[in-house]
């Protein structure tokens, strides 16, 4: 009984990201202006890159080439997206990111050493096999984009924000069609091997019925993949662990996105 419920609750889990609301920023201007300003939206949604739910923070960071922190200029909230302006004073690769957001609450069970969301991988309180342990959780965000100025040194990738990591390998902002680009999947600053990774692209919006891809991070926690096309990519990463001392619940879901934009020909 327990074998056949954790089979059907793994298969459903593996697709699980495919159909949950992912959280990211894509800029709504084309580059930054003469001065280095940049307008960007942040939503979740469930048909990449189009807009459904705003995203909504109280930790927006920018990280510049140097490492420091700075704020965004202006931000306005609306129902299906919050947008940003930012600027882009010195020359260089930049990190925009939401920080890690804390949203909903709810219910995981752990059967066997895994965790299951109650309610949305098929499973039900009374659907629990004996010695299943019914554990309270939270939701913790965090959605990046790395944005170039000219040329110039890139914000360093070391500067962790969150625990569930993707840290590029490579320029996350200077990505063309048919180059390979690579990152790291960290999760508490160790490697998550053997992890699904999803991966949108610009031909898998799910209103077209096109699947999302699914990548699979190596002994070594590293992911790649190569864009066969331009446009906006996404690569979004799920994990349930154990929450910090004094979270208020016993268990986080941590989802962290990367956009990358990969320019057309010129």
């Amino acid at each position: 009984m327990i074998r056949s419920l954790l089979s059907g609750a793994a298969a459903l889990l593996a697709v699980a990201p495919a159909f949950a609301h992912a959280g990211f920023l894509v800029p709504v201007t084309e580059g930054t202006d003469a001065d280095g300003k940049v307008l960007l939206h942040a939503t979740f949604s469930d048909a990449f890159p189009q807009m459904e739910i705003g995203l909504t923070s109280e930790a927006w960071v920018i990280v510049t080439p140097e490492g420091e922190r700075k704020d965004f200029d202006r931000m306005a909230e609306r129902p299906d997206r919050t947008l940003l302006q930012a600027t882009l004073e010195e020359e260089g690769v930049y990190r925009l990111s939401s920080g890690e957001r804390l949203g909903r609450k709810g219910e995981v069970a752990r059967i066997e050493g895994e965790y299951f969301l109650l309610g949305r991988d098929g499973l039900t309180k009374e659907s629990l096999p004996d010695g299943a342990e019914v554990l309270t959780s939270q939701t913790a965000t965090v959605s990046d984009i790395y944005l170039a100025r000219g040329d110039g040194p890139a914000a360093p990738v070391e500067n962790e924000i969150g625990r569930l990591v993707i840290h590029p390998a490579d320029n996350p902002a200077g990505l063309r069609v048919g180059e390979r680009f690579a990152a790291d999947i960290l999760f508490d600053s160790e490697p998550l091997a053997g992890y699904d990774i999803t991966l949108f692209t610009p031909a898998s919006g799910r209103e077209e019925g096109e699947a999302d891809t699914s990548l699979t991070s190596d002994k070594s926690g590293e992911v790649a993949f190569t864009p066969d096309q331009p446009g906006d990519y996404l690569l979004m990463v799920r994990h349930i662990a154990p929450a910090p001392e004094g979270a208020g619940t016993d268990v986080r879901s941590y989802t962290t996105t990367l956009t990358l934009q990969v320019p057309g020909a010129r």
